[in-house]
């Protein structure tokens, strides 16, 4: 096989920037660095939490293209589709702010095509900013930005399929309308890049198109997680707790995701036809540490247990991956609730490659390896020190993990992303239940 030159995606922060970072990053410099504004009664109205679905639209696709029986390349029509979507967010900043995640179901289409193909849009991670605060009774403008991995399947005559995933960026417009219960978006969503190649076999390309424009509906239920929390008793307990390392004990589990960030010289050398950066399917994220809550540090073991799946023309390649990761982190600052956290990591990898051609079981590889990380996110916190659970966010960044099969290196360089975990403080929950 001829060797293709290959033009990796380099891991300077611009480029992370461009491939999932971007949002997590601005998280970070949308409040200034150490500002600890402790106001009791206006951290308790920064973040409201919500749940609902959205319905995300499409229309105007691009003609598809297949290999008829004489291996000529044949137009199709793609007809317009829909994906139902569940939202868990929150509006933070006092109504100025919404940071979301919408996981997307399965596209719905109206009418079916001649060739068998569906796009899937993932999981969109999500900020919308209201220049006019989002308050109960009002509708307000908003802009926004998502961004989600985004998969095109097309299968042929002989039921093999192709698949391509990338992650898209989308820059979004709309309109909030804020009830006493209730919080509903519409929005229009202009996707960044949509052309991607597709193979119609594993030597025949042909130049498509992902959705170029998203409509979106959402209705969501707003619950107030935080105010409730203004209590005297939490008063108290933030000073306790503030105060000693005794009660520092936690456990913490939550959905979890993973972002390529390079390119494999492994396949696209030798399997240009498969999805290079295929994600990892939806995975728990599990830890147990504890928290010196004087100095506001943590210590943890974290273990995710990640698998990912290629499949094309006959050809299989499956990754298991299982992470345990030794991490310590510290707390920067608290801005009315909003603490982010900045540490590193030591992953031992324990990872296991299948390939299959035809049905037919390749040598496979095992191995086991150390890998340094980058670790950050930020806890939601409404009494500063004094509850005993918390919702927080986990971000591990793996610059430099890969495997060697023969015939190159296969990366498993991701950006994992954990949007919501909830964080269980057992000690400070029977301290606070005998009461303080």
């Amino acid at each position: 096989m001829v060797k293709r030159k290959q033009n990796n995606f380099k891991t300077s922060p611009r480029n992370i920037l461009k491939k999932g970072g971007a949002l997590s990053l601005l998280f970070f410099l949308s409040v200034p660095l150490f500002v600890y504004a402790q106001d009791w009664d206006k951290r308790h109205a920064f973040a409201k939490t919500y749940f609902g679905v959205n319905n995300y639209f499409s229309g105007n696709l691009s003609a598809g293209k297949y290999l008829d029986e004489n291996s000529r390349v044949q137009p199709f029509e793609k007809h317009s589709f829909f994906t139902p979507a569940i939202n868990i967010g929150a509006t933070h900043f006092w109504g100025h702010a919404d940071f979301y995640v919408s996981i997307a179901t399965k596209d719905i289409k109206r009418i079916k095509d001649e060739v068998e193909n569906s796009y899937r849009l993932g999981t969109f991670t999500g900020l919308r900013v209201y220049p006019l605060a989002s308050k109960i009774n009002t509708i307000r403008p908003f802009f926004g930005y998502k961004f989600s991995p985004f998969r095109y399947k097309q299968t042929n005559a002989q039921n093999q399929e192709f698949k391509f995933t990338q992650v898209k960026s989308v820059f979004d417009f709309g309109l909030g309308v804020q009830l006493s219960n209730f919080y509903i978006t519409m929005e229009y969503g202009k996707v960044v890049r949509p052309d991607f190649q597709t193979f119609l076999s594993r030597t025949v390309q042909n130049q498509d198109k992902f959705p170029e424009n998203l409509f979106q509906f959402g209705i969501n239920y707003t619950l107030e997680t935080t105010k409730k929390a203004s209590t005297e008793e939490n008063k108290t307990a933030h000073t306790l707790f503030s105060n000693s390392n005794k009660w520092g004990f936690f456990f913490a589990l939550g959905p979890s995701s993973a972002f390529p960030i390079k390119t494999s010289p492994y396949i696209s050398d030798s399997f240009p036809f498969l999805d290079n950066k295929t994600f990892p399917i939806i995975f728990p994220d599990l830890s147990v540490g504890y928290h010196f809550t004087k100095a506001d540090i943590v210590a943890a073991l974290a273990f995710r247990p990640i698998n990912q799946k290629r499949k094309a023309y006959g050809y299989e390649l499956d990754i298991k991956r299982r992470s345990v990761n030794l991490e310590a982190y510290k707390f920067l600052f608290d801005y009315h609730g909003f603490v982010p956290y900045l540490g590193m990591g030591l992953g031992y990898e324990n990872i296991r490659l299948t390939e299959k051609e035809a049905g037919v079981n390749l040598p496979g590889l095992s191995t086991a390896t150390l890998s340094p990380n980058l670790v950050f996110g930020w806890d939601i916190r409404p009494s500063v020190k004094g509850d005993w659970w918390i919702l927080r966010t986990n971000l591990r960044y793996y610059p430099f993990l890969t495997v060697n099969p023969s015939a190159g290196k296969l990366s498993l360089q991701h950006l994992e992303f954990n949007f919501i975990q909830f964080v269980l403080y057992p000690q400070k929950r029977k301290k606070s239940k005998q009461g303080i």
